[in-house]
């Protein structure tokens, strides 16, 4: 099974717009790393217990190696984040699919030739899985636009093209 690595971002959002349940039905192996969990909030961490208890998200614990070897990363690009750099690094290390909306960390893992994905991938997925329908799509893509994450700043064309595809989906 395909391995999804998730950085603090996409797990954030995810909680705000409580769709963590039709992201989880998805049928990928989801992990993170302690660095990126411990940055979430309480109540973030909270509604993302269920899922940990049922195994369907996995919080990896960095060894003393793995830290320098993330340490390192982080000297390459001081500009990304211990938690972003820990992300990166389990997703090469599992051979996974890194998701975020940081756009730092994004080209950075496209130029170290990690596959990387964002919001509009995530919500693909559960419309094509069936785990969220289109009018819940389009719904909780304005919502996270417009309410819980104004600055993400997703192209507003790639967005027009879901609704519409949703709409007759």
């Amino acid at each position: 099974m395909k391995i999804i690595v998730n950085d603090a971002n996409i797990l954030i959002d995810l909680v705000e717009l409580q769709l963590l349940p039709h992201f989880f039905e998805l049928t990928f192996d989801f992990y993170t790393t302690s660095l990126v969990f411990e940055e979430l909030e309480e109540d973030q961490q909270e509604a993302l217990e269920p899922f940990l208890g049922s195994g369907s998200l996995l919080v990896h614990e960095m060894s003393n190696e793995q830290l320098s070897e993330i340490n390192d990363i982080q000297k390459t690009k001081p500009s990304l984040s211990p938690q972003d750099c820990s992300a990166f690094y389990q997703a090469q290390i599992e051979e996974g699919i890194l998701i975020t909306s940081d756009n730092t960390l994004r080209k950075f893992a496209q130029a170290n030739e990690q596959e990387v994905h964002g919001h509009l991938w995530v919500f693909d997925r559960m419309f094509e899985a069936e785990t969220i329908t289109g009018e819940l799509a389009t719904e909780k893509l304005n919502e996270l636009c417009t309410q819980v994450n104004q600055k993400l700043g997703l192209p507003e064309n790639e967005c027009q093209n879901r609704y519409n595809q949703w709409s007759n989906g």
